[in-house]
Order: structure tokens, then sequence, then C-alpha cells
């Protein structure tokens, strides 16, 4: 797996785990996870989970 591949589905992972365990804003979510945008956030988010970050709190929580 390429290094870049690799940062981004960790990233990935530690914002999913993030949006079922806090309740964190997205943007400060996406920084934390080294996004500076929190649209460049939602949209690699949305590419990988299937889902909207706001989204997948949502079905995560309920």
């Amino acid at each position: 797996m390429p290094p870049l591949t690799y940062l981004q589905n960790w990233r990935m992972s530690l914002a999913a785990r993030a949006l079922r365990q806090d309740s964190t804003p997205v943007a400060a979510l996406a920084r934390s996870v080294g996004y500076t945008s929190e649209s460049a956030f939602s949209n690699v988010f949305k590419r990988a989970a299937g889902v909207a970050p706001r989204r997948h709190r949502e079905v995560a929580r309920s």
C-alpha cells in the first residue's frame, strides 16, 4: 500500500472512531486529523466511508 494511501486510511479510521465516541465539532476533528479545511476533510471522509461525517455520527449514535 502506498504511504499516502496508508496515511489517509489511518486518518479516516481515527476520524470515524472520534465521530462515534466524541461530540467534537467536525471542523475541529478535521484539524485534529491533519486537514486544514472542513470541506476537504468531509469530501475525503465521504469518499472513504460512503457517508458524510455528520451522517456517520448520527447513524453510529442511533
